[in-house]
């Protein structure tokens, strides 16, 4: 059983939908996730889900993740002994907007390890092409096999959405549900009650998306409702605590920059200040909801309240 599953187990769940309950617990992996851009806006369009992932993988960033994706182990016997062997791309000297990384066999040994270059992989950025050039050979490897491989992952990742660049989107659809992020290694939150008809529609789209996936890995999504009872309450207002607590300490770093930074930029502090009314009113919504009041934030809180009270104040007399 997975770690995520034993902490979902800590809470006290029901069967089904009904007045005694908190919200839900749900739980998704996004591992090895790759979807073309194309797929996903219409998924998006088609769900009316702002589609907020970012630009296109730049011509570098998708060679630096080809490359790097290209690598295989051999283990072989010998007269000797086992001999071990890696093939994988390294950084190789940058030379003005042509990229370069070498491929190589690495060749493990007790003392040292013995490393042949195979090719030149490179890719220029001002013509955004890829090229190749085998500088050795090796009995029983394909190097063209290799280079051809990172380039047809080079021409993949340029035209699609990875899930690093998924994760900004999915943020902001559990943000609007004022998930509770659970102390635990993965990717699992509580998603109060009044949103779980739009926990339904992410559910949903965390489905599409595994169909989407051209890696074919399989990407789970689980949920359990929560019984509303005093432990389980306890529960999540200590949850609350610890990602409030994180937020307050963001909020105010990024506050003391901006007032620091004598920032004039109107619609930058806007964005800001709505950030902070829109935690504060999660603040009055959870303690409606864990029918107590979250006031044990300490100073970092007060603090917050009067950089947002500064920053507004000098904002309107720029």
């Amino acid at each position: 059983m997975s770690k995520n599953v034993l902490e979902m187990n800590n809470y006290m769940a029901v069967k089904g939908d009904s007045e005694d309950v908190l919200g839900k617990l749900v739980y998704f992996s996004l591992s090895r996730i790759l979807i073309k851009r194309e797929d996903i806006l219409e998924l998006c369009d088609n769900m009316d889900i702002s589609a907020a992932f970012g630009k296109r993988t730049s011509t570098v960033d998708a060679f630096k993740s080809a490359t790097g994706d290209v690598y295989e182990r051999f283990v072989r016997k010998t007269d000797t002994g086992q001999l071990i062997q890696k093939v994988y791309c390294r950084d190789n000297q940058k030379n003005g907007d042509v990229y370069s990384r070498e491929l190589v066999m690495e060749t493990l040994n007790e003392n040292t390890n013995r490393y042949q270059k195979l090719a030149n992989i490179t890719c220029d950025k001002d013509t955004d092409t890829f090229d190749y050039f085998i500088t050795s050979a090796s009995p029983g490897i394909d190097i063209a096999d290799y280079c051809i491989r990172a380039r047809e992952l080079f021409e993949l990742y340029r035209e699609c959405v990875r899930a690093n660049q998924l994760e900004t989107l999915i943020d902001n659809l559990l943000d609007q549900m004022e998930r509770l992020k659970i102390n635990v290694h993965g990717r699992l939150y509580f998603i109060p009650k009044k949103h779980m008809q739009k926990l339904n529609l992410f559910e949903d789209f965390i489905e599409a998306l595994g169909t989407l996936n051209i890696n074919k890995d399989s990407i789970n999504c689980n949920s359990i409702f929560v019984v509303d009872d005093e432990k389980q309450r306890k529960k999540m207002t200590t949850e609350f605590y610890a990602m409030a607590k994180k937020e307050i300490e963001m909020y105010n770093t990024k506050l003391e920059n901006l007032i620091s930074n004598g920032v004039q930029n109107q619609s930058i502090v806007d964005r800001w200040l709505l950030k902070i009314s829109s935690f504060e009113k999660k603040i009055a919504y959870y303690e409606t909801l864990l029918k107590q009041e979250l006031d044990d934030f300490g100073e970092e809180y007060q603090l917050l309240k009067l950089m947002a009270d500064e920053l507004s104040r000098k904002s309107r007399v720029a």
